[in-house]
């Protein structure tokens, strides 16, 4: 039986970040596995699923599923360049620009999760293929996240869309500025 997902904390603050809690929702959070006050180190992807969930539910129910999930994937890494930890990611992007950083891109997803089978091919000139496998996530979500890491790299008009979508297997971004 293959091993859940891990998720790091920083992950989950950068989700309280998007999500900015009043009581009951950290309330809720805490219900579903997560304190907000007193986060541990990481915790199961089942545990972000659900907070991830919350959020979606609470901050970005007027939008469509996708479109939702785009956002949240948008908003999540933007809460991520806020942490101490996204700050010097965010720096890196910056310095190493966006063909350097979409070959780092595996690296970067599994620094917060592990373990995550994510795989990058060069397409042609500014555009790329990224094959997510034992990802837990959304690719819609993965989307929006790469589009505004690629934006952080310098890349002007970073366009992500969902290639391939195999709910076994996982799922294909295409990516191109």
């Amino acid at each position: 039986m293959p091993t859940e997902v891990t998720v790091q904390a920083t992950l989950f603050d950068s989700l309280v970040r998007c999500a900015k809690p009043d009581a009951a929702q950290r309330a809720e959070f805490l219900a579903l596995g997560f304190d907000v006050d007193k986060p541990r180190a990481t915790y199961p992807s089942s545990v972000f699923m659900g907070c991830q969930a919350l959020v979606l539910r609470t901050k970005y129910a007027g939008l469509a599923p996708n479109a939702a999930l785009r956002e949240l994937g948008r908003d999540l890494v933007r809460g991520y360049f806020d942490t101490l930890v996204g700050k010097v990611v965010g720096m890196a992007l910056k310095v190493a620009g966006p063909e350097r950083a979409m070959k780092r891109v595996a690296l970067s997803f599994s620094s917060v999760m592990d373990p995550v089978d994510i795989q990058v091919e060069f397409v042609a000139a500014q555009q790329y293929r990224v094959k997510f496998r034992r990802y837990p996530f959304p690719a819609e979500s993965a989307a929006g996240t790469c589009e505004v890491a690629l934006q952080q790299a310098g890349a002007a008009s970073a366009r992500v869309e969902v290639e391939r979508y195999d709910s076994l297997e996982g799922f294909d971004l295409r990516v191109g500025w």
